[in-house]
């Protein structure tokens, strides 16, 4: 008679874990960040990208070369709790553990207002509270099937936020290439519009410490974790170079406009091109949430089922509150 496995299953693979961490780097920034940046730099936002990258890409090494040195689950918290003690070690888990409650908390209300695009009525009071609910039950139960089927399902998402997002660069590519939009004679541009430039970059290449917390539930974490975390890397590079090319290269000196990649996919695709945009903003954004709920948040909440449907009102309902963080993703 065999005894019960007990513990976590190492169900994630090398590339399941490259793919956990596109998923938690691409959130819903990247509809929105390419005109910020197209508005400082112009025509050298492009070149801004590949700088960050190569930026981020040293912080990563680093990440890399660390989490090769651990099979337990944790990422940054446990790190710095075996390099500088167990306070510094608390002070990283509850900053971290913070960080991926509040996240959530603002896509999932961003999710609302790309929904309202389709249906208005979303942003009132009773059908947000309902549509929260079911955004974050349903999540609930994905993670209560376990660590294999959490896994497949954020392969899903990362595939499916990224399709649109390529078609869009492919007719953009198209428009660039043959008509590309005039920019004018680049003039000097200030170190400190480079430096607003590259905040907001680097920003945008973060999240990929989430993929590194669930390392107990990885196949090889000592062989996978330096794997994943580059592959991230390099296809958020080429996706966001990508897309910074084709919205500088269409709107020219209107990709200032709030929603950039919507209005190029209407240029080149019309209007049916922006409801694709806003349809892999919405993939986009709740992928990210999938992945940014902490995993020890799920195992409470299915201590009991009582406690399920206790939590999911709770946190639809503080979810909904917090409105104002929707300013920070816009």
């Amino acid at each position: 008679m065999t005894s019960p496995q007990t513990g976590l299953v190492r169900a994630i693979g090398r590339w399941s874990l490259a793919a956990l961490a596109v998923n938690s780097i691409i959130g819903s920034g990247v509809f929105g960040l390419p005109a910020t940046v197209a508005g400082l730099l112009g025509k050298r936002s492009v070149l801004a990208v590949l700088i960050a990258a190569a930026a981020m890409g040293v912080i990563m090494a680093c990440f890399a070369e660390v989490a090769s040195q651990f099979s337990e689950a944790g990422g940054p918290y446990l790190y710095a709790r075996t390099a500088f003690g167990r306070l510094t070690g608390i002070l990283v888990g509850w900053m971290l553990y913070l960080a991926q409650t509040a996240a959530p908390a603002a896509n999932a209300n961003l999710f609302v207002i790309y929904l309202a695009e389709f249906w208005p009525a979303a942003k009132e009071p009773w059908p947000r509270f309902v549509i929260l609910t079911l955004l974050v039950g349903l999540l609930a139960l994905i993670n209560a099937r376990g660590a294999r089927q959490g896994t497949a399902v954020s392969n899903v998402f990362t595939v499916a936020k990224i399709l649109p997002l390529l078609m869009v660069v492919s007719a953009g590519a198209a428009v660039t290439i043959i008509h590309p939009a005039p920019w004018g004679a680049a003039g000097p541009m200030p170190a400190s519009v480079w430096m607003k430039a590259m905040v907001l970059l680097i920003f945008a290449y973060g999240g990929f410490e989430s993929a590194l917390a669930p390392m107990s539930e990885a196949k090889n974490p000592g062989r996978d974790a330096g794997f994943a975390l580059f592959v991230a890397l390099i296809a958020c590079t080429v996706i966001y170079t990508l897309v910074q090319w084709a919205v500088v290269g269409v709107l020219g000196p209107g990709a200032t406009t709030d929603r950039p990649l919507a209005e190029v996919a209407r240029l080149t695709m019309g209007n049916r091109g922006a409801a694709l945009v806003a349809i892999g903003a919405l993939v986009s954004v709740y992928g990210i949430v999938l992945d940014e709920v902490p995993e020890r948040f799920w195992e409470f909440v299915f201590a009991s089922w009582w406690t399920l449907g206790i939590t999911l009102q709770i946190g639809a309902g503080l979810i909904a509150r917090l409105r104002p963080a929707e300013k920070v993703l816009r």
